[in-house]
């Protein structure tokens, strides 16, 4: 093998010449970077995505801007044209005391129900991480719930907390006939009654997450703790719960962005009554631009809806980050 340096520097050139056994000598160039395609090795990969993005656009992105063109006129949504009205349906808005009801029956809600799903879905995956026997069993059971139609769940809650339903019958039973009522009838009691539905029906699903979370955590941990003599208590709250921290974060965020969006479950057992006692945001939107065909107002409703659950996002995002930087 030999090889020339370039005159003047010293500096071995890039190309070698290798010399075979029968004289004959073979040259080695640098390896050149392949640039095929040309355009479309540049826009190959957007190719791809193209079909999502124009999809994503035509059903959320357009939906939304032509929300915020029709909240700004007056319109049932049955006419050809519409009046413009400026910004006199947010104005309305502002003054509306039911609408000022609906958020803050949904602030309580999630209020209730975020932090009590994560707790129950929390406590289960602890104690299903040990080993248990027919664990998978009760993996099943407990995640059932959360894979049921509304259209399932809602006429069971309406049979279980009716006025002679399951739950009042069994009060009965054991002597509890004071704490018997009608549930979803009661306006003291509606509200909170749809809250228990709710966390039944979803702690499975931050069970599950949980449950993911918590296996990928060092099993080394948990034996250098009961060598240091750590109850079980102490372990779930002092090493399970701090390093489960991202699934915390999920699920508060998913947790409020469901709230803010809660419709089914109220409105198909409810419909907000007795009254408006359990009347949210989404299902006054609804009430709105279905039952009243005030569609003006309730399309400014829902850019009111959206800038909310954007800011809270956003700000539960912020937190959260420098939450983790600490």
């Amino acid at each position: 093998m030999g090889g020339s340096t370039e005159s003047g520097t010293g500096r071995p050139k890039a190309s070698l010449t290798f010399a075979a056994a029968d004289g004959v000598s073979f040259a080695t160039q640098p390896r050149k970077r392949r640039h095929g395609g040309g355009v479309a090795h540049l826009f190959g990969g957007y190719a791809f995505v193209l079909p999502a993005l124009v999809l994503v656009a035509a059903v959320i992105y357009y939906a939304i801007w032509y929300d915020g063109v029709v909240s700004f006129s007056h319109w049932s949504g049955l006419t050809p044209t519409r009046t413009p009205a400026g910004w006199s349906n947010f104005r309305r808005a502002w003054h509306d005391p039911t609408l000022r009801a609906a958020i803050v029956h949904t602030v309580e809600f999630g209020i209730v129900t975020v932090p009590l799903q994560a707790l129950f879905g929390f406590s289960l995956a602890c104690l299903l991480t040990a080993r248990v026997r027919l664990s998978a069993l009760y993996r099943a059971i407990i995640f059932i719930p959360s894979v049921l139609a509304p259209a399932v769940i809602a006429p069971m809650a309406r049979y279980f907390l009716a006025p002679d339903g399951w739950l009042d019958e069994a009060l009965r039973f054991v002597g509890l006939t004071r704490f018997a009522t009608g549930w979803l009838g009661n306006p003291h009691t509606a509200l909170w009654a749809l809250a228990a539905v709710n966390v039944w029906e979803w702690t499975g699903f931050s069970f599950m997450l949980y449950l993911a979370a918590l296996t990928l955590i060092d099993r080394n941990l948990y034996e250098a703790a009961r060598v240091d003599g750590a109850s079980a208590w102490t372990t779930m709250w002092r090493i399970a719960f701090p390093l489960a921290r991202p699934t915390h974060t999920a699920l508060a965020i998913l947790g409020t962005i469901s709230t803010l969006k809660l419709f089914d479950i109220i409105y198909l057992t409810t419909v907000g009554g007795p009254g408006t006692v359990s009347e949210v945001f989404s299902t006054y939107i609804y009430r709105q631009d279905i039952a009243r065909f005030d569609v003006g107002y309730a399309a400014a409703l829902s850019v009111i809806l959206l800038v909310i659950a954007l800011t809270v996002t956003i700000l539960q995002l912020s937190i959260y980050r420098r939450l983790d930087r600490n």
